[in-house]
């Protein structure tokens, strides 16, 4: 076709000897097969998950799983693991002895310029109990900071112990914000992450801790707060759900199940987490609803429900744990205020806490129950959540978060619906068709090079 266009007459091929049918048939075939696989790992975000440390403890697929591009933190400032925005997991080998005591404690250093904020989130979780909580509590924590290159302290807010952190009953979070970068705040090009893990539920086993990072640009921020008072809700609307059967939910905060405003239906198992994630945009408001719709009749325990922004810090909705049980099993509640920048400046917690536009997170769980309770109560609970983004998108708001989240967002639902395990299956099938291919290659070269008898 090409020398037509150029006015040149295409000249007829001569045949070609076997050995040159092997090779075009080899090509057509490496073709075929790279070509979908090239488009399959082109269209599939990094793989999130990390191969477990030595000793980790597995807990079972209904629980918490951390996940993350894996990474080991230094034991000094000097040997700091560089580290990117997005979200890294690595393993943290030991508790403290004791409630506040530090156990392993790991270093993490991340590239700044004048002006910029770094939010940095951990969270951690232990494996459930085989047979429920004991009596004693065994508490868990981790302890998020922020250092220069000095070794001086560089923290402008932290929230510690977000979640179930006298039992370690499933993922505690703790967040740390750092003051801004520059003269006017802390110096260098520069900044350190401390994270230590303390307390002492299951002090000598390997705990997986998810560490994510989220760097905010300067000039983000100021202004009033959208409203005065904190807005009163008692919850969402009651709205069926379009799917009776129960939702698949995601299992960390790396790779939540995103969802549409509506009704789900969930079917939680004591020590059961449930990750879900939607958008909550400037001028809108989040809220939520439960409704039980079957339980056990005796000693089904607790639920709990915690919504985070797209840095993992705690947004006030009204949830928090509560006792399951009695005839109503209906909750709800939502955010004390529109999301707007300005509320960072409010002097209530409640309002200022929804200051962040973007992705929210919706965290769900039903807590483990006392290792003495009536075994019938271990039967699954299924509830109806409801989620409603209230208003519409303030005009002239920013287009989603407004912090460099790097891939913080990779791992999650995109093309395949939310499963990072998923997607990580889909990676390796990609490379066994290209080791398939590989192998097609290799026979046609055999062919090729093989002399050809008369």
């Amino acid at each position: 076709m090409m020398d037509l266009m150029l006015g040149h007459r295409a000249t007829p091929s001569p045949s070609r000897p076997a050995s040159s049918r092997a090779a075009l048939t080899a090509r057509a075939l490496l073709a075929g097969t790279l070509v979908p696989a090239a488009l399959v790992l082109a269209t599939l975000p990094p793989a999130a998950l990390a191969d477990p440390a030595p000793g980790e403890a597995t807990p079972p697929a209904f629980a918490y799983q951390a996940e993350g591009r894996e990474v080991e933190g230094g034991a000094s400032l000097a040997q700091a693991a560089l580290v990117d925005p997005g979200n890294h997991r690595d393993s943290f080998a030991a508790g403290g002895a004791e409630q506040g005591d530090d156990g392993t404690v790991k270093y993490y250093r991340v590239a700044v310029a004048d002006g910029q904020r770094v939010h940095a989130a951990a969270t951690i979780a232990a494996p459930p109990y085989a047979d429920g909580l004991p009596e004693d509590n065994a508490q868990l924590t981790l302890d998020v900071s922020f250092l220069t290159a000095a070794g001086a302290t560089c923290d402008d807010g932290w929230e510690t112990d977000i979640g179930e952190s006298q039992h370690g009953d499933g993922p505690i979070t703790s967040t740390a914000v750092s003051d801004t970068m520059g003269p006017d705040g802390c110096a260098g090009d520069e900044l350190f992450v401390r994270v230590a893990r303390e307390g002492p539920r299951d002090l000598d086993v390997p705990l997986p801790v998810e560490l994510q990072i989220a760097i905010q640009p300067a000039g983000i921020g100021g202004g009033a707060p959208a409203v005065e008072e904190p807005v009163e809700d008692d919850g969402a609307r009651p709205i069926a759900p379009e799917d009776t059967e129960p939702l698949t939910p995601g299992r960390s905060f790396a790779a939540p199940t995103v969802v549409e405003p509506g009704s789900h239906v969930l079917e939680l198992v004591p020590g059961e987490t449930a990750v879900l994630a939607l958008d909550v945009q400037e001028g809108q408001r989040l809220r939520w609803r439960t409704e039980v719709v079957s339980q056990p009749e005796n000693q089904p325990g607790s639920l709990s429900l915690r919504v985070h922004n797209a840095a993992r810090s705690l947004v006030e909705v009204g949830g928090g744990s509560w006792p399951l049980g009695g005839s109503a099993g209906v909750r709800g509640g939502g955010m004390r205020a529109p999301v707007d920048l300005g509320n960072r400046s409010a002097q209530q917690t409640s309002i200022a806490e929804a200051w962040l536009p973007g992705r929210h997170t919706v965290v769900l769980q039903r807590l483990q129950r006392d290792t003495a309770a009536d075994p019938e109560g271990d039967a699954p609970v299924r509830l109806i959540l409801t989620l409603e983004v209230e208003g519409e998108t303030a005009e002239g708001a920013a287009d989603g978060s407004v912090l460099e989240l790097g891939d913080a967002e990779s791992t999650s639902a995109g093309f395949f619906g939310g499963s990072a395990a998923m997607v990580r299956g889909l990676q390796l099938a990609g490379a066994a068709v290209l080791a398939l291919a590989a192998l097609v290659l290799g026979a046609a070269g055999v062919l090729v090079l093989r002399p050809r008898r008369s």
